[in-house]
This record gives C-alpha cells, structure tokens and sequence, in this order.
C-alpha cells in the first residue's frame, strides 16, 4: 500500500487533496494510507520517529518551516527515488526547487487533474518491472 502525506497549514487544502486522491483511488481500484500534517515540524517529527513516506504533498508557504525547508530536511535521509516530493505552491519560481528533486510542482489551486497525473506517474512507477 501506497503511504502519502499531505503536509499544508491549511486544513482545508489537506482536505482538497486528500478528497482528489481518494476519487483517485476508488477510479482505480488502488489502496493508499494518507496521512496529514498542519507544519513541516510535525513531517519531519513523523520521520524522526522512523515513518517514511512514498510520496509527499508539500505546501511551500507554511508559518514555520517552508516546504522547501522541509523537503532538505528530508532529502538528508531519503533519496528521490524513495520518496516523490510534490511542491504545492502559487509561486511561479520553480527553480528554487530544484535541489531537492522534486518529482513535480504544481500551482494553486490544486486540481483533480493535476493530482491524477502525479499518482499516475507514482503508480506506473511503481508496477512498471525494472527491466520493462
């Protein structure tokens, strides 16, 4: 099963996502456990405490940590490849991301869309045989 967080100050916005993901996996038949975060403390506390995560929705404008300051907290312990980041933000500087590897960005507000096409390209990954 799928492990996905949704880390965002904005309980409503968790709430948003959450549902477009939850649309998601009735359409598909797909079981994911989803968790939700009100700061980026609060992720990387759930990490410390040996929780990990498949894939992270990360609101970049949050009071404490910023998503981006998360994503390097959790990038020192989880590669790419283990972990797909999602930045979820009105900022039209994508750049800024790009240390961390961020498996998408994608702009507010969020839509069933753009999240079908994240765990589209998550669960195709994670089916697709290696020597496919």
């Amino acid at each position: 099963m799928m492990k996905i967080g949704i880390c965002d100050d904005m309980p409503i916005l968790q709430d948003v996502i959450e549902s477009y993901i939850r649309a998601y996996e009735k359409q598909k038949g797909l079981s994911f456990q989803i968790n939700k975060f009100s700061s980026g403390e609060e992720l990387i506390n759930e990490y410390e405490n040996g929780s990990s995560y498949d894939l992270l929705f990360l609101d970049q404008k949050m009071k404490e940590l910023t998503g981006l300051e998360t994503a390097r907290q959790i990038r020192k312990h989880h590669s790419p490849a283990s972990c797909g980041i999602v930045f979820v933000t009105s900022s039209d500087n994508h750049y800024q991301f790009k240390a961390v590897q961020p498996l998408k960005v994608i702009a507010k507000p969020v839509s069933m869309e753009t999240i079908s096409e994240v765990l589209n390209t998550v669960t195709n990954r994670e089916t697709t045989p290696i020597n496919a």
